[in-house]
């Protein structure tokens, strides 16, 4: 029987290292896949949907473009790891059902993450009844957050109730280039839970019944976002974006347009806070009515409850307000209360106040201190004795370098009046 000789000993010790190294490879490699953070392509085809729509299935992995899964159903988007991604192919229509989401794996770090792929319009959720995606549970006081929507169309038609329902402990949330529309409200945020790190950008909340935005938040940002023809009914109790309290957070660039009307006129609001509110800086919006009655308001940050409030450390700067009712920018229980550089239009003859700022009624509210209006223009098609730049029923505001112009001065130079139109 032949034999093999034996391996030297510097030939095993050669085999070894390359043994593990390989093995050292391997298990790298299988680090990184297992550890990889996981997409997912949906593709559906319901009414409405564009031309040339392929629908996927749900018996696909979904992990590739060209083999895209259909729907969510059965799908488990809150044990998906860190950094997932679901995507949505444009020009396509889902029939969407409630999605609830809680994902205690992501962050603001590595977030979980709905966006669109490929070309065309935006895929657009039909909701028909409920809400289009709630997060948290009733009561739940865990930190979650760490979710990004971002170009997707969101359709209530009509029926639906909210388009985000956001409550519970929940931070770092981005809703971004997205449209929601045909809600009863756009985006609610649970009043009284410590809702945190919201950012809504450059999205549309356009015709949604009842009101566009409602609730409390803090340490969150609206930007650059256009708010069209909410609250159709009219109610002075409903506005394109309602704050409840919350502190530290920004109104900027936005557009109001056409909000609250009912046969050509507003009637109720466009922004509004109540409640208990610290440091807010409101700057470089835009809100326009062609006409309106007495309680189409522009900003009013105003006392409406029946418990103790207060306003503090504001800034209002730089914000144009068109042809609203009875006040552009109204306030009271104010303290550290700034309003300058804005500009106020107003071409009808009605009673009008450019900024309003009056004591509270009730005695548990914060009495006004350290109020500053300056560099504020008014813009009046004519000089009438029922429209005036300032009104303020307490003593102390600092008032200065205001300016009121009338007939063809307010026609253009510092009158210069923006486009107010959607894009």
């Amino acid at each position: 029987m032949d034999r093999h000789p034996l391996p030297s000993i510097s030939r095993l010790r050669a085999l070894g290292v390359a043994a593990l190294v390989l093995l050292a490879g391997n298990l790298t490699a299988c680090a990184q896949t297992a550890g990889a953070s996981p997409t997912y392509y949906f593709s559906d085809c319901q009414a409405g949907a564009a031309p040339g729509c392929v629908p996927g299935n749900n018996g696909n992995s979904g992990t590739r473009p060209d083999a895209p899964k259909q729907t969510l159903a059965g799908f488990n988007i809150n044990g998906l790891p860190a950094g997932s991604k679901l995507l949505f192919a444009r020009g396509g229509v889902w029939n969407h059902s409630l999605v609830r989401i809680d994902n205690r794996r992501v962050s603001a770090e590595q977030p979980l993450v709905l966006d669109a792929y490929g070309d065309g319009p935006a895929p657009v959720f039909k909701v028909a009844k409920t809400y289009a995606f709630e997060f948290g549970t009733w009561q739940n006081t865990e930190l979650d957050g760490g979710y990004v929507f971002r170009n997707l169309k969101l359709d209530g038609q009509g029926t639906a109730e909210w388009g985000f329902w956001l409550r519970g402990a929940l931070r770092d949330v981005v809703i971004e280039n997205t449209e929601i529309t045909g809600f009863a409200i756009a985006i609610n945020s649970q009043g009284g839970d410590p809702i945190s790190h919201i950012t809504v950008r450059n999205s549309k909340i356009v015709r949604n019944h009842d009101m566009g935005v409602l609730g409390h938040f803090n340490d969150s940002v609206f930007e650059g976002n256009q708010f069209v023809e909410n609250n159709a009914r009219g109610s002075t109790f409903s506005h394109a974006l309602y704050l409840s309290g919350g502190n530290r957070n920004k109104i900027k660039g936005n557009l109001f347009l056409n909000n609250s009307v009912v046969n050509g006129e507003c009637r109720g609001g466009n922004v509004t806070m109540h409640g208990q509110m610290d440091t807010m800086l409101i700057e470089d919006n835009l809100i326009s009515q062609a006409k309106a009655s007495d309680g189409c308001f522009g900003f009013s940050i105003t006392t409406g409850y029946n418990t103790p409030e207060w306003f503090r450390n504001f800034t209002v700067r730089n914000n144009t307000v068109i042809n609203v009712g009875g006040c552009a920018i109204c306030a009271d229980a104010v303290q550290n209360f700034v309003v300058e550089g804005n500009r106020v239009f107003q071409d009808h003859d009605r009673w009008h106040y450019a900024i309003l700022i009056r004591n509270t009624e009730q005695p548990n509210d914060a009495p006004n201190a350290n109020v500053v209006i300056r560099n504020n223009t008014a813009c009046f098609k004519e000089s009438r004795g029922n429209q005036k730049l300032a009104a303020i029923s307490f003593q102390g505001a600092q008032s200065t370098a205001n300016n009121t112009l009338t007939g063809a001065a307010a026609a253009g130079g510092a009158c210069t009046r923006p486009v107010a139109s959607a894009r």
